[in-house]
């Protein structure tokens, strides 16, 4: 029983935590841009949100500020006319996985499926394949590094 104990414990570390701590602790794989040292970037997750994120896009286009916004694709594909909204006001779509599943407990097959179904939700909307991808809760998994490699990750660091 003890074995089997070590086993899980050294696989979900090699899986996941080893991976997780490589993107958030040294950047390893993660998309980094900004002008200067005091540039920052509004990101929202885990939308679109018919009641929230309508007040959202007005709000930002009233103060014309840009961001992004990670969806997932059920709710994309159940709001099409926020993901248009967001894309024609100047704002960025990228992927936040088809619905908020930790990548930690999906295999690459479930993540690759996840990722891509978003995406092509997406492009049927704007007419625009996303390059952002954020995972959810910022948590990956090894096999992510290959998976996602034509995509700019974005980790986000919490304030």
């Amino acid at each position: 029983m003890e074995r089997i104990f070590i086993f899980i414990v050294i696989t979900l570390f090699v899986y996941t935590i080893i991976p997780t701590m490589m993107i958030r602790l040294f950047g390893i794989a993660v998309y980094k841009k900004g002008t200067t040292a005091h540039s920052i970037a509004l990101t929202f997750d885990d939308g679109p949100d018919p009641e929230y994120t309508s007040r959202l896009l007005d709000l930002l286009k009233q103060h014309n500020v840009k961001a992004t916004f990670f969806v997932l694709g059920l709710k994309a594909k159940q709001y099409p006319e926020l993901i248009k909204q967001m894309h024609h006001e100047g704002h960025l779509v990228g992927v936040h996985n088809y619905v908020h599943g930790a990548n930690a407990f999906m295999t690459p097959k479930r993540v690759r499926l996840q990722v891509n179904n978003t995406v092509d939700v997406i492009d049927r909307i704007i007419g625009e394949r996303p390059i952002y991808y954020r995972p959810p809760g910022g948590i990956i998994n090894i096999f992510d590094f290959l998976l996602l490699k034509n995509f700019r990750k974005v980790i986000p660091h919490y304030l």
